[in-house]
This record gives structure tokens, C-alpha cells and sequence, in this order.
């Protein structure tokens, strides 16, 4: 990418496995911190029965009663899909406020399918939006028919424990492909985008995005610095057809040419046509025939589809046997 994301990448001197690597951005919570918490509350009955006691919680019944109190957690944070939707709804806006985007709808009552886009030009894209990239919700997806580009949006607010890039490479190289091997359906690009992206708790280091009321109307996390700015999305061009051992190992990658969404979108923030293939992730995958049977795969992510940089490299593992 540009100058300011080379460091923060690693550029082509990374290790040949180190997920965190497939985004840029990190996340600024402190990990060990989360860590005491998780076993402060975990041990409460041993070191504070009477804490306990106090608030009239049985301690023989803690285990039980601290799992229902993470699932009711958890739903809560379930309960943000309004503010999900806020942040694509106002995104899908401004697309079209800057005449890159021609029309869009919500369909999400029509299925798995949330939104029917048509670009300036009258390419039709289907999008859908999942959470996070490492959760199984990115095995469970349909490109319908009409669709002549399918993308997934990801969006992961609420998880912070981990950098960005290893749920990425979790969802890319676990369930994403693995579900596109097996149901020979392509997906034609992933972004990576929600209202934490260059806030304080997920701060970011590309030069580009939009200043101004957009973040107030995508979403109310803070800008980071208390800056009124949305960077560019994390996206991420994936192989334009189903790979085969024999026939096609390695398919060729979507271009910004192929699937416009991703080139539309970075128009949208501002990225100079200089810079869009720097701005622009990849992630492929290649799979051959075992001497004793079989198929293994690897899996690669990087950037500038252009003139590639390696970011994280898998190796080559057991996918099935034929």
C-alpha cells in the first residue's frame, strides 16, 4: 500500500504465518488485561464467595449463572444489527450522493441477500452483511442469480480482543474459502468495514477518507483523535472462479476492472486512481492433487493486486479427499 501502511504491513519480510498481518490496523486494548479480567471472573467463588453472597448469588451455582450472564451478554451485542445497518445504509448513500452508486435497496427480507446495488453504468451487485469474519456466518450465504458481483461486508464492532487481521485470515482461509470449495459458488470480494474503523480502539493508518458529517451519519463511535473522519474500507479481491486441483490450481484473481464494487468504493473516499491497487487487499487460493489421494490447499492474502505484496501465507494442508 502507500507509504504509511508499509511498516504497519510488514511489506514482503513478514513471517510466513502471522494472521494479524492481513490488516494494518490494530486494536489498542490491552490484551494481557483482558486476560486478568477473563480469570478474575472466572475464579470469583474461589477469592470472593462473599462478594457473591452479597448480591445473593448462589457460589455452588456460579458456572451456570455466569453462562447465562455471558449468553444475555452477548445478546445484547447482537441486538446492534440496527447499528450495522446504519453504517451500510449511510455508506450506500454517499456512494450515490457522489454519483457512484445509481440506486440501492435493502432486501433483506428476501432472503440472506441484504442489499440490491446498481453502479453508476447499471452493473447490478449483491451484498451481504455478516459479523465477524471468524464466526460460521461466513459459511452461510447464497449469490442469487441476478447478481452479477457478490460481495460480503464483515463487520466486527464489538470484538476487540484480537487484532482485526486474524479474524480476517480465520474467515478467509477457514470458512470462506473452504464453504466456496465446497459449493463451487464464488464470492467475488470481502470488505472488511464497520463504525470502529478509525476510531481510538481500531485506529487507522491510510492517508485517504472522508471528512466531515459522514461518520456522524454512518455511526456515534468516536473518530480517532476526536477526528470526524472515515478511512477507507479494509477490501479484500478474491479468485474470479472455483479452483480444481487439476483443471484451474489457481484461479485468477478478481481486478478492479472485474468487480467494480471494490473500485467504486475507494473512488468514494477519495483514493487517487494512482493509488486505488495499493489501497486494494487479495486473497487467494490455491489447491493440487496428493500423490496418496486427495487435495491440499494454501492460502494466500496480500496487497496491490497490481504488483503483489505478500502479507501471510499458509501452508499446504489436507483440504478432502476426492
Amino acid at each position: 500500500m502507500a507509504a504509511d501502511l508499509d511498516h504497519a504491513c510488514g511489506s514482503t519480510e513478514v513471517p510466513l504465518l502471522q494472521p494479524e498481518n492481513c490488516l494494518p490496523c490494530r486494536h489498542s486494548l490491552n490484551a494481557e488485561a483482558i486476560q486478568r479480567l477473563r480469570r478474575l471472573l472466572e475464579t470469583l467463588p474461589q477469592h470472593s464467595a462473599h462478594l457473591l453472597e452479597d448480591h445473593q448469588i448462589p457460589v455452588a451455582e456460579y458456572n451456570l449463572l455466569f453462562g447465562a450472564a455471558i449468553q444475555a451478554i452477548r445478546g445484547t451485542a447482537a441486538a446492534t444489527t440496527a447499528d450495522k445497518r446504519r453504517f451500510v445504509d449511510a455508506l450506500l448513500a454517499i456512494m450515490t450522493e457522489r454519483g457512484h452508486v445509481e440506486e440501492w435497496a435493502f432486501i433483506g427480507s428476501q432472503g440472506m441477500q441484504d442489499y440490491r446495488v446498481r453502479l453508476s453504468g447499471g452493473r447490478l451487485v449483491c451484498i451481504e452483511v455478516k459479523g465477524c469474519p471468524d464466526g460460521n456466518n461466513m459459511t452461510i450465504w447464497e449469490r442469487p442469480s441476478w447478481a452479477e458481483e457478490f460481495v460480503i461486508w464483515s463487520q466486527c464492532p464489538e470484538s476487540l480482543a484480537h487484532h482485526p487481521g486474524e479474524g480476517v485470515w480465520s474467515g478467509i482461509a477457514t470458512r470462506l474459502f473452504g464453504a466456496i470449495y465446497s459449493r463451487k459458488i464464488t464470492v467475488d470480494a470481502l470488505v472488511f468495514y464497520d463504525g470502529r474503523c478509525g476510531s481510538d480502539q481500531r485506529r487507522c493508518p491510510k492517508s485517504y477518507g472522508i471528512e466531515g458529517s459522514a461518520r456522524n451519519r454512518a455511526t456515534d463511535i468516536p473518530g480517532q483523535d476526536g477526528r470526524p473522519w472515515l478511512p477507507p474500507p479494509s477490501v479484500f479481491l478474491l479468485p474470479r472462479t472455483v479452483p480444481h486441483p487439476v483443471t484451474n490450481p489457481g484461479p485468477p484473481l478478481h481486478t478492479l476492472e472485474t468487480c467494480q464494487f471494490v473500485g467504486r468504493i475507494l473512488d468514494t473516499f477519495g483514493v487517487p486512481a494512482t493509488h486505488r491497487a495499493s489501497y486494494t487487499n487479495w486473497a487467494q487460493f490455491e489447491v493440487r492433487p496428493e500423490p496418496g489421494g486427495g487435495v491440499s490447499r494454501q492460502v494466500s492474502v496480500g496487497e496491490n493486486p497490481t504488483e503483489p505484496t505478500l502479507w501471510v501465507q499458509g501452508g499446504w494442508t489436507r483440504l478432502r479427499r476426492e
